[in-house]
């Protein structure tokens, strides 16, 4: 048999004898059809496609029949030839990886072999063309972000892939995350952006001929496409998900923008409070396509995470990345270097595009096994601290630290990156900033969620003073910011919804608490402000808990859509210091 004689040199010099032989001497006619029945010899990678054999004589038995791809020694596909006929057709095989040998080089040409009783008795010549991959980005961001897999140079250019990001006109389709340009502009929705992935990808089928296309997306990106997996696609049109940087538990990095109204709704859906009880329970059917995550963890100090727990890539701590069933892979990459990198790209992602048939074979149990969500440890945040700067002036900003704070870590989100900070401890004195000291990070990327993060390891405890200062670089008309702090240790408030998904007219009653180790404080001062998916904001009235010191706050939402609550309390201990922490909810009304 020809593949068993492929296991010595020897053996494959006899095989392709013994191949050219059956070549010109067949004792059978293969025929490759497409879905539509139409025999081809072309077919994309992806594609699904029949076999048909036809034999010279008239089987006295039933005979099966096994099909081959080139020297692969697992069977691409059966039939069995019923006794008294002369052929038989294969159920529909998916040529999922046929553009790759083994070593993960590309194979346009093909030979598939059909074998009756151990002997190769027909060959047909296939070509195979690449199957596309469709890029999807992330949280205010556009298909630009994209720039160096695409054109003549990029990356996928270089592996021989077509590629196509959404929105970048090749055909029709654009999401819109957030618009740097309009920051103050309503955004898609998951759901919206989800249903423009669809037509995108859609188009791009019909462009290429193509019936599955990879996707590979970004941060953001994950949510809009593992919605659409789960809740438009229809016959299985994605051969793998590949991820880089996706919060699947959410990036409360995204509230510092929220604070100043800018890239709402999109802003409040990636809270980790909406990833966790409104998407993550809707959104579980991966319909058998692997997950592939590559968690960035470049940040590996506490104070240097304003936003997020450590491990995590600036923006995307393990956590969240490792929040759901994926095939995980951490990366030494900040979260604006995942969709860019060419180490990365080269490393990691460009052998999951270069597949082999047999790579595909092997089940990916993620894929089929029931969904589970492992939740991230909830993180405390003070309040999100928000002004404007016009250039020449600046602004204070009093934050106060409680005891038994470990870790105190401080982000600035400035969308000009112009503005600078003064601190001042709880002592009065100016702290000079160091990478070392403070791990003062500056990241210079306009789409960021942070601008200016650093740190401080066992504060001391009380008022502590930060102004925000313009530079010459500032624009003369001003700039919006936000300032937030993440505090591990020392007090802890705990706030709840009674329903994360109501309909228009449920009551939705908010609970929170305050303790200090185990014992609850009272929450002396409460706001719980509610932003409406119109744009606008409230404060809701609230009512103490008697019971532990707590308070409950209602609402009645009018319309369809995506909500977020803010939170803000303070408390007055007897020893006169000052806790100050706050939660952030979010939760969509549905017309039910």
């Amino acid at each position: 048999m020809r593949r068993f004689l492929l296991s010595s040199v020897i053996g494959m010099l006899l095989a392709l004898t013994f191949i050219l032989s059956v070549s010109a001497q067949s004792s059978g006619q293969l025929t490759v059809l497409d879905r539509n029945g139409k025999m081809v010899t072309t077919v994309t990678d992806g594609n699904a496609v029949r076999l048909v054999i036809e034999v010279t004589n008239v089987r006295q038995q039933l005979t099966p029949i096994s099909f081959y791809l080139g020297t692969e020694t697992e069977a691409i596909g059966t039939c069995q030839i019923p006794a008294g006929e002369k052929s038989c057709t294969t159920a529909p095989i998916v040529a999922l990886g046929w553009y790759w040998n083994e070593r993960g080089q590309i194979a346009p040409e093909r030979d598939i072999f059909a074998t009756m009783l151990q002997r190769d008795i027909a060959v047909a010549a296939i070509n195979v063309r690449p199957r596309p991959v469709v890029l999807v980005h992330g949280f205010n961001s556009d298909y630009t972000s994209w720039s160096n897999y695409l054109g003549p140079a990029g990356y996928l250019t270089r592996i021989g892939l077509p590629g196509y990001a959404v929105g970048d006109g090749q055909v029709a389709g654009v999401m819109d995350t957030g618009n740097l340009l309009k920051p103050k502009a309503r955004t898609n929705t998951i759901v919206q952006n989800g249903a423009i992935l669809a037509e995108y990808i859609a188009n791009v089928k019909a462009e290429t001929g193509a019936e599955q296309v990879d996707l590979v997306v970004h941060s953001m990106g994950g949510f809009i496409s593992r919605w659409y997996i789960n809740s438009l696609m229809g016959e299985r049109d994605v051969a793998q998900l590949i991820m880089l940087g996706t919060p699947h538990g959410g990036s409360d990095c995204a509230l510092l923008a929220s604070g100043i109204g800018w890239y709402e709704p999109a802003a409040f859906e990636i809270r980790s409070n909406y990833m966790l009880n409104v998407f993550n329970p809707q959104v579980q059917n991966r319909r058998g396509i692997p997950f592939y995550e590559f968690a960035g963890t470049a940040i590996q100090r506490r104070i240097l995470s304003p936003c997020s727990s450590a491990p995590n890539d600036l923006v995307v701590s393990l956590e969240s990345a490792s929040a759901i069933p994926t095939v995980l892979t951490e990366v030494t990459y900040l979260h604006f270097d995942e969709n860019t990198s060419e180490e990365l790209f080269t490393e990691h992602v460009a052998p999951l595009l270069r597949k082999s048939p047999r790579a595909f074979a092997i089940p990916d149990v993620a894929s089929t096994e029931p969904f589970t969500v492992t939740e991230p440890a909830p993180i405390q945040f003070s309040q999100i601290f928000t002004g404007f700067v016009r250039a020449g002036a600046g602004n204070d900003h009093i934050i106060d630290i409680d005891g038994n704070v470990a870790v105190a870590s401080f982000g600035l989100y400035d969308p000009s990156r112009t503005l600078t900070v003064t601190v001042r401890g709880a002592n009065g004195n100016v702290i000079t900033l160091d990478p070392d000291t403070n791990g003062l990070t500056i990241v210079d990327d306009p789409a960021s969620l942070l601008y200016l993060g650093y740190g401080f390891e066992n504060p001391k405890p009380g008022p502590w003073r930060v102004t925000v200062q313009t530079s010459a670089k500032t624009p003369p008309l001003g700039v919006d910011y936000a300032i937030m702090v993440q505090y591990v240790g020392g007090a802890s408030i705990d706030a709840q919804l009674s329903s994360h998904i109501p309909a228009i007219g449920e009551r939705v009653d908010m609970t929170a608490t305050l303790t200090l180790g185990d014992v609850p404080i009272s929450m002396d001062e409460t706001t719980v402000v509610i932003h409406t998916p119109d744009g606008g904001s409230e404060l809701i009235p609230v009512a103490d808990l008697a019971e532990n010191g707590g308070i409950v706050a209602s609402y009645l939402p009018e319309e369809a859509g995506v909500y977020g609550i803010d939170v803000n309390t303070r408390s007055f201990l007897p020893d006169g210091s000052v806790v100050q922490r706050s939660a952030f909810l979010a939760f969509e009304v549905v017309d039910r």
